[in-house]
């Protein structure tokens, strides 16, 4: 019975020997799980980054091609909405206020021109306003003096078109 109790004494140092080594290990392995859910964690983070970032790139590379879109619309137009303006200056010059059809064209010019605003649309058609170059083409006068910096706009040849503060086509002006 001693020698039991001999052999009883000597495997507890091993076991407590043993159970420290399994518990580091644990700890080992406990820590290289919390790693790896941090690891998880960020790779998930990134990627979501990655999707919020490609919707934010595809919502404003629609929105340019949208806007482009609508600018060669608009720039493909410009002619029929000149020709419909020139129509009802001819109507209102001629004091035809009966004829329906004049009326027509009045009404549909005034529809236009509503659809215009609201789709950002600003028509170059102001006369008596300084010139700016950057929003008239000066037609060749050959009474103005080419030094003198205060020029007015006299006569619109051809209206201009603004979409969205970006000249789609200046205005054709005469100038004093």
């Amino acid at each position: 019975m001693d020698n039991e109790k001999k052999n009883d004494t000597n495997d507890k140092p091993i076991i407590i020997n043993r159970k420290k080594i399994i518990k580091e290990k644990i700890n080992k392995i406990e820590k290289k799980i919390l790693q790896f859910k941090k690891e998880k964690k960020v790779i998930k983070l990134r990627y979501y980054a990655d999707i919020d970032n490609l919707t934010k790139k595809n919502k404003k590379e629609i929105q340019l091609i949208k806007h482009n879109k609508f600018k060669n619309f608009l720039k493909s137009i410009t002619s029929i909405i000149d020709k419909i303006y020139n129509l009802v200056k001819i109507s209102i010059n001629s004091n035809s206020t009966e004829n329906t059809v004049t009326e027509g064209i009045r009404l549909t010019f005034n529809i236009l021109e509503k659809n215009l605003k609201t789709w950002h649309v600003k028509i170059i058609n102001k006369v008596n306003i300084p010139f700016d170059p950057n929003i008239h083409v000066m037609t060749i006068n050959k009474e103005i003096n080419e030094h003198k910096n205060n020029k007015i706009v006299k006569k619109i040849k051809k209206n201009g078109y603004i979409f969205k503060k970006e000249i789609i086509k200046k205005a054709i002006v005469t100038i004093i």
